[in-house]
């Protein structure tokens, strides 16, 4: 006889391990309009868009950092991408660094990060108003520190930047799932990705709580939560509640990405790979 999620979810609970919290079954939706099967790849009518960096700088805890900056995403204006320009002063620490003992590099990266920082990062700005929030990203970002490079970019800490806070985060690259390039996937890869995402930051009660999709990217073969400013969590959130919201967030998401590959098919931007 067929387990109701209830009882999956219980003998889930009961067996050794971390908890299983891909036992849920999706509700029954009216089927959307679907663009027609098949791959997908890029239309002829999709450009990149091209934006002009503009230099900034800002000071990092023991160095000041040079960059050029280049806007994320029309919606996030906050965000920017940086792509840093060495210093002489960084060219002879990290010379200095290389003669030492592998174990005293580790140290040494370990207590002064912004000597060794990768050439792109990704700097977002506190909004206007947001301090709570702002807050509780940072929190986020220590809580699940196992995650930060797998499943949520890398944190290198806090800096002020244009009289406001900022968080210095790793550039994970990839495709932003609202745009036409992060739209190709086939839907039940989607899922598939999506759950695994899900399932790593529920491991430690923890859920995004805005629910868009451009609050996700499809970098490599696996999906990373990008906004941690708001979130569901929580040691009082049982196994069942977390399957359940998942179950919620599966569904609303996979419905948005439907819609938007019927839409980027129809407007030309992604067509099927015949």
């Amino acid at each position: 006889m067929n387990e109701t999620l209830n009882e999956r979810l219980r003998n889930a609970r009961r067996r050794p391990g971390p908890p299983d919290f891909s036992c849920f079954t999706p509700r029954p939706r009216p089927p959307p309009i679907r663009r027609p099967p098949g791959p997908l790849k890029l239309g002829p009518h999709y450009r990149v868009p091209t934006e002009i960096p503009y230099p900034i700088h800002f000071r990092f805890r023991t160095r000041i950092v040079y960059a050029s900056a280049t806007s994320i995403h029309h919606l996030h204006p906050n965000v920017v991408r940086l792509r840093l320009q060495p210093s002489i002063a960084q060219q002879i620490v990290q010379l200095l660094v290389r003669r030492l003992p592998f174990s005293i590099q580790a140290w040494f990266e370990s207590f002064f990060p912004e000597w060794s920082l990768p050439s792109q990062l990704i700097l977002k700005k506190q909004k206007k108003g947001w301090d709570e929030e702002f807050e509780a990203e940072k929190a986020a970002y220590t809580k699940l520190l196992p995650l930060q490079g797998v499943v949520i970019p890398r944190c290198f800490g806090q800096l002020r930047y244009d009289n406001a806070r900022a968080l210095l985060l790793s550039d994970i690259g990839g495709a932003c799932l609202a745009e036409p390039d992060g739209a190709l996937l086939e839907v039940p890869d989607f899922r598939r990705l999506l759950l695994q995402a899900l399932t790593a930051l529920a491991q430690f009660r923890v859920l995004p709580d805005d629910i868009k999709l451009d609050n996700f990217q499809l970098t490599g073969d696996k999906i990373m939560a990008l906004d941690l400013e708001t979130l569901r969590q929580g040691p009082e959130m049982t196994d069942e509640q977390l399957a359940t919201d998942i179950g919620g967030m599966m569904e609303t998401l996979t419905r948005l990405y439907e819609g938007n590959q019927y839409g980027f098919w129809e407007d030309g931007l992604i067509m099927i790979d015949n």
